[in-house]
């Protein structure tokens, strides 16, 4: 069964380059969304805003350069008080497109994540952490013309940190990207 299902999105990527041509051309995108976070119970969950650039070697294979900025996400400590958490995180991913029509891809990413979460709390306590971990994500784009798409994307960006439990990040994001 698995080598059906690889033969098939095989010959669907590259049987569909004539569908949307982007080959050599660079891009960028900006996104903006809803982080959830886990290993943190009790903590609120922020917004995300993502920038990222990449360039198109095939019209179903690029690679991409992104950073995240998640908004701070607050609980009350019951030993140090209001407390908050920052994070961001700067990935480098390969993209993978399904083109399903001129009009509609579908798109998968898989790459690194560097993420960093700083802590601080009312009692002056502060500490600041960083991970590498695996990123992945998927999602659907709609291509609105040559140059500008619309997409909703999926990320998991994996571990901040190595406390037990490790804080994690997913996002939902609507963005749009800009193909020169």
């Amino acid at each position: 069964m698995k080598k059906i299902v690889i033969a098939t999105l095989l010959s669907a990527f590259i049987a569909t380059p004539a569908l949307a041509d982007n080959t050599g051309k660079f891009y960028v995108a900006g996104d903006f969304g809803s982080a959830t976070y886990s290993g943190l119970p009790g903590w609120s969950n922020p917004n995300v805003i993502r920038i990222a650039g990449g360039f198109h070697f095939s019209p179903v294979f690029a690679v991409e350069l992104g950073y995240s900025m998640f908004g701070d996400s607050n609980t009350i400590d019951p030993t140090f008080g209001p407390a908050t958490i920052s994070a961001s995180s700067f990935q480098v991913a390969a993209v993978g497109s399904l083109p399903l029509s001129p009009q509609f891809d579908l798109i998968g990413k898989l790459g690194l994540a560097s993420n960093v979460e700083d802590y601080s709390d009312a009692s002056g306590g502060a500490s600041s952490y960083s991970q590498s971990d695996l990123l992945i994500g998927f999602g659907a784009q709609f291509n609105v013309n040559s140059q500008v798409s619309v997409r909703a994307m999926y990320d998991n960006y994996g571990k901040f940190d190595n406390i037990f439990p490790p804080m994690k990040a997913t996002s939902l994001s609507l963005g749009v990207v800009y193909n020169f």
